[in-house]
């Protein structure tokens, strides 16, 4: 069934500001700041109007309603985000007007399954050929995107299955991102437990400078070599990212170009810090896997693996920021030498703490790398399921059958983390 936009919706709100309100005197807000890209709404910061009581009565949102960005975007996000009302509450909600509400037409279409279908339109880049930028400021032309034609399934209840498909994929991918933010924050608490604030220093390690308890430091090479699309790891400043090697953007030298910058071979364990540039202190600790890459133009320091982990985690935390930021604050780029590097001053617990910590750090990055995988794989099977379902290329009663089981299987494959250690006495 091909409908427009339109006629999918019965109604088309506009949103409210008026004056400023308190928790007494006003009305929750929904503004394109409490917009996620994931289209779910953020109602930690909602703001409270001051709104005439006949337009909060005609225009308080409902579940099931679909709000609509008509004004924002970038030259990298397209407007027209929308975000889904969920809510079951009694208490009355406007959106701003800077937006607008979708009210879809229940008889026709599945609220939810309409949602997925713009959300996804959205990512597509669908609104691109409706924006219309004027003073700075990229405006949605709304009426022309109602006349947009969606192909939709005619049986409403074809419509609920891939809904519900995707609410929980949807919530799968929600769940395995928050399971990898609780990990790095098992870290952080556990490097708190065990060593104490590396500011106040309360169980009084000894303060050492760091150019004391390193081996050696040495720069990476000042020339970019020649890139591949495969061969060895070159490891750049882009791929430092919250103390971890990440592989977005990573690029690739022949063994050729490996030969002119032998300096630049990194052993398992090297601590690498950023030496220039908008993430300039950054530190990462080579892992197994990029044994035997290359380092960029990047500071690259030896350590003893086990020391290379407890510091990766300290120079990496607010303290170690606190720490290098004043060395990097010079006119142009920031930037740090080897010998400021050298000069910086850490707490230096017991070595045998030190290698309990490392223990953890490996029993966490391990469960890091299984959640990881799940995360894959369910962003996998919920894009191949969204696009197929609003291609119109599914079989549906027994494709979206399949695919629930396949996420069942995907859950079951990454269990809640568990620690895997017990608890330090320190």
């Amino acid at each position: 069934m091909i409908r427009k936009l339109e006629d999918l919706i019965t109604d088309k709100i506009s949103g409210e500001w008026g004056n400023e309100g308190t928790p007494e005197t006003g009305v929750k807000v929904i503004r394109t700041a409490n917009f996620t890209n994931g289209g779910v709404i953020n109602f930690d910061n909602l703001v409270y109007r001051e709104i005439d009581p006949k337009k909060v009565a005609a225009k308080r949102l409902q579940t099931g309603d679909i709000i609509i960005e008509k004004s924002g975007g970038s030259p990298t996000q397209p407007v027209g985000r929308v975000v889904f009302f969920d809510l079951k509450t009694d208490e009355p909600f406007l959106c701003n007007n800077f937006t607008s509400v979708l009210r879809p037409n229940k008889k026709l279409v599945y609220p939810k399954y309409l949602f997925y279908r713009l959300f996804e339109g959205h990512k597509e880049g669908r609104t691109l050929k409706y924006q219309n930028k004027t003073t700075g400021i990229i405006n949605l032309k709304l009426e022309n995107y109602l006349q947009e034609k969606l192909d939709i399934p005619d049986d409403l209840q074809d419509q609920i299955r891939i809904a519900n498909i995707l609410s929980k994929a949807e919530a799968l991918i929600n769940q395995r991102k928050e399971s990898l933010r609780l990990l790095d924050e098992l870290l952080k608490s556990t490097f708190l437990e065990m060593f104490g604030d590396p500011i106040k220093n309360p169980k009084g390690w000894e303060i050492k400078a760091f150019g004391d308890i390193i081996e050696s430091i040495r720069y990476g090479t000042s020339t970019p070599p020649e890139y591949k699309s495969e061969g060895i790891p070159f490891i750049r400043a882009t791929n430092v990212k919250k103390g971890r090697v990440s592989t977005k953007d990573l690029v690739f030298i022949s063994e050729v170009e490996a030969a002119k910058i032998p300096k630049c071979k990194l052993n398992e364990g090297d601590l690498i810090i950023v030496r220039s540039g908008a993430n300039t202190g950054d530190a990462v600790t080579i892992p197994k896997e990029f044994k035997n890459a290359y380092a960029g133009y990047d500071l690259v320091i030896t350590l003893n693996q086990i020391s290379s982990i407890f510091y990766n985690e300290l120079i990496n935390s607010e303290f170690g920021r606190t720490k290098i930021k004043p060395l990097t604050q010079r006119s142009g780029q920031p930037h740090l030498n080897a010998e400021q590097v050298k000069g910086l001053k850490f707490y230096h617990p017991p070595f045998k703490l030190q290698t309990q910590f490392a223990h953890i750090v490996e029993k966490t990055e391990a469960l890091k790398v299984h959640y990881q995988n799940s995360l894959q794989e369910l962003e996998n099977l919920y894009g191949s399921l969204s696009q197929r379902a609003f291609k119109g290329e599914l079989s549906l009663k027994g494709e979206v059958t399949t695919y629930a089981e396949a996420l069942e299987d995907t859950l079951a494959m990454a269990a809640e983390p568990k620690t895997g250690y017990k608890k330090q006495k320190v």
